[in-house]
């Protein structure tokens, strides 16, 4: 569409900036389809891909996966009682090879999608995409190092911090 002179998108869309994204099921088809060269950027909300093959979803992606993943990519989790905590926390121990971020709020697995203007899910999804697509230093110390801003907020608990 950014091609084609006639569509209403045409020239209006950088395809050098281009960012994933996913809650629960859509979370498994962004890792999916994160290893897509075009994609830049990934950010999984409440997923992770399965311990256990099959899953609910019935989505097909497995653990060996995540080794094509080639961009940074952060997932966030409603903690320990969000059905997909453990799945996340398990993907998050197998990528050794890009930066990662896995941060948790103990809001459950629908996240804060329903408080006004998405509530937390909403900023950090901002901030990433702003550190992430447009170099904003600012947006990155949300999510860089020991001391970054969600590891100073005490109602984040942060696993796995982005490094530079």
């Amino acid at each position: 569409r950014n091609a084609d002179p006639v569509d209403e998108l045409y020239g209006h869309m950088d395809i050098n900036r281009i960012a994933v994204a996913g809650h629960s099921c859509g979370g498994l088809q962004a890792i999916k389809i994160s290893a897509d060269s075009r994609v830049r950027t990934s950010m999984i909300f409440d997923s992770g891909v399965y311990n256990r093959p099959g899953g609910r979803s019935k989505i097909k992606v497995g653990k060996d996966e995540l080794a094509n993943l080639h961009g940074p990519i952060a997932y966030f989790t409603g903690g320990p009682t969000d059905i997909a905590h453990s799945n996340a926390s398990d993907d998050v121990s197998r990528i050794k090879h890009m930066p990662v971020f896995f941060g948790w709020l103990p809001v459950g697995h629908g996240g804060t999608f329903s408080k006004p203007d998405g509530g937390d899910w909403a900023e950090v999804a901002v901030h990433w995409l702003d550190w992430q697509l447009k170099g904003n230093r600012s947006a990155g110390s949300w999510f860089l190092g020991q001391d970054c801003g969600l590891c100073r907020d005490e109602r984040w608990t942060v696993e796995k911090f982005a490094k530079p």
